[in-house]
């Protein structure tokens, strides 16, 4: 007659509470058949902890944070400073220089910034946890969101920024800094037609480098100097035209010769006004 064991001192461990017919021949084998279930269950149930650990620890979230603010004024293409004093550059984008020494397409890097945030914007600030988030002058490096407009981006797609990765270090956005400024470059817009008799060099890991600023001839308002696609005077040029080398809102009248009417209402850089 055969006798039935458990092995009691491991309490609600529904594995090892397995019951074993001691007198039956097939005893080892029915031990086996437990042991191994039950050794399974525990490194199934390992190694889903490990991994659980390592997801959390080294996936990034998208930012690190975020905040609201209201801009006080901008300094520069690339950067800007808050009401209550916090300066903020923007991250993951370089502009030419318009201090010191200047270059090439700075003062109009630097209008465009102005254009898109003049005082008194409401901004929301996003910093990215794969960046580092102060640089050496005590800066937030972040995105600037107005509304749904990532600034960043948009002026990369102006082409009065380049891509600009610090120590190779790449952001959530950097595919879209990429993409954008290959598009500006190849179409000459902004500094890439500007500067350098369209030259510039397109590289992510260096800050944007347009060369020295060179002065260029005022072009009179009337006759020949004016280009007839457009009213009033978009003066003649080599190379492609933005809002900030044109600065006054215009009228396309014939061929848009320098791609100016995005939106194909027949006017653009209304927010420089007439």
């Amino acid at each position: 007659m055969g006798r039935w064991c458990h092995t009691p001192s491991v309490g609600r461990n529904t594995c090892v509470r397995a019951v074993l017919t001691v007198s039956s021949q097939d005893i080892f084998r029915n031990y086996i058949e437990y042991h191994d279930r039950c050794s399974l269950g525990r490194v199934q149930w390992r190694f889903s902890l490990v991994m659980a650990v390592v997801f959390f620890t080294l996936a990034p979230a998208a930012h690190a944070a975020t905040h609201p603010g209201i801009v006080d004024h901008v300094a520069d293409g690339d950067t800007l400073v808050l009401r209550g004093g916090e300066t903020i550059r923007l991250v993951q984008i370089d502009t030419p220089e318009v201090y010191g020494n200047s270059e090439c397409y700075g003062s109009q890097a630097s209008a465009l910034a102005k254009t898109i945030l003049p005082p008194g914007t409401r901004v929301r600030i996003a910093t990215d946890a794969r960046l580092d988030q102060i640089d050496r002058d005590g800066r937030t490096l972040a995105y600037v969101w107005k509304g749904s407009s990532l600034v960043n981006l948009r002026l990369v797609r102006e082409g009065a920024a380049a891509p600009y990765f610090y120590s190779g270090a790449e952001g959530s956005y950097a595919a879209q800094f990429l993409r954008a400024a290959v598009t500006a470059r190849k179409a000459h817009r902004g500094l890439w037609g500007h500067c350098k008799n369209g030259s510039v060099p397109l590289r992510a890991t260096r800050g944007v480098s347009t060369g020295p600023v060179h002065a260029t001839p005022k072009v009179s308002v009337q006759g020949a100097a004016c280009n007839p696609n457009y009213t009033p005077c978009v003066p003649n040029s080599a190379t492609d035209l933005n809002c900030p080398d044109i600065g006054h809102a215009v009228k396309v009248v014939g061929t848009d010769v320098y791609g100016l009417d995005r939106e194909g209402d027949g006017s653009w850089c209304e927010s420089y006004g007439p």
